[in-house]
């Protein structure tokens, strides 16, 4: 099951917390939104916490799993315009990603 709570938003921010189906692990998530010079455009940056002391680089995908997943959730990945520009390089495990 996956668990996601939403904590916090502003018109900057989103945080959240996914929880693992077991319940061991708690990530924590938080969204980043930068303005761009796209007209009603913006730049997503993604930070995530597991355990609230380490932060998860390499994971095989999970990261990126959990930020399309809170994107396609919340109806902003069918939203008019909604472009999606990202790599290996920006995002690690993107070339790995089976996300379920």
């Amino acid at each position: 099951m996956f668990l996601l709570q939403l904590q916090s938003v502003t018109p900057l921010s989103i945080k959240a917390n996914h929880t693992s189906p077991d319940g061991i692990s708690i990530q924590n998530i938080t969204l980043t939104f930068i303005p761009t010079t796209l007209v009603s455009g913006c730049r997503v940056s993604i930070l995530i916490k597991l355990n609230k002391n380490t932060t998860t680089l390499l994971d095989g995908g999970l990261n990126y799993c959990n930020l399309y997943k809170l994107l396609s959730a919340s109806g902003l990945s069918s939203a008019i315009g909604f472009v999606e520009l990202t790599n290996e390089w920006a995002c690690l495990g993107y070339g790995l990603v089976k996300c379920k």
